[in-house]
């Protein structure tokens, strides 16, 4: 039954991580709209709906890999690669108190405030990068972790 558990949330997490990738894609598509061609008013309400949709899919995703997903798994596997578990499941602190920080100053604004709302943006971006070199580092990991031949078999 395990391995049927182990499926599964995997696919989850699969899916999560798919799901993911299109909503920060969506963002920087938003974040990138030339203001004069959309006006303030709507790209900032758009960068508001879609970072509330990264923040709770970013969410999810961290739940699931720090609760069901690759982070239990390395360490019960690998125990010797929990150090760098550890520094990825910080990372999910960071972001957790980035995206805290930045969703609140983004719906406080209104569309007059060009300076903080383009300070906000590459605040986000900053973010959506960080996120990137996390994910390639996880992706690192769980590659070194479950497809690595170890030898000893001959």
């Amino acid at each position: 039954m395990q391995g049927t558990d182990t499926s599964s949330s995997a696919n989850a997490a699969w899916m999560e991580h798919q799901i993911l990738d299109h909503v920060k894609q969506a963002l920087r598509v938003t974040l990138d709209w030339s203001v004069p061609a959309v006006g303030m008013s709507r790209k900032l309400s758009s960068v508001q709906f879609t970072l509330r949709s990264f923040q709770r899919h970013l969410e999810r995703m961290m739940n699931l890999e720090e609760q069901d997903g690759y982070m239990v798994l390395v360490a019960e596997l690998k125990p010797n690669m929990s150090l760098r578990v550890e520094r990825l499941a910080q990372d999910h602190g960071r972001f957790r108190e980035s995206i805290r920080r930045l969703l609140p100053e983004v719906e406080s604004l209104c569309e007059y405030q060009n300076e903080d709302f383009e300070d906000i943006c590459r605040q986000i971006y900053d973010l959506l990068d960080s996120v990137d070199r996390h994910d390639e580092e996880e992706v690192e990991l769980i590659q070194e972790t479950f497809l690595c031949d170890e030898g000893g078999e001959g």
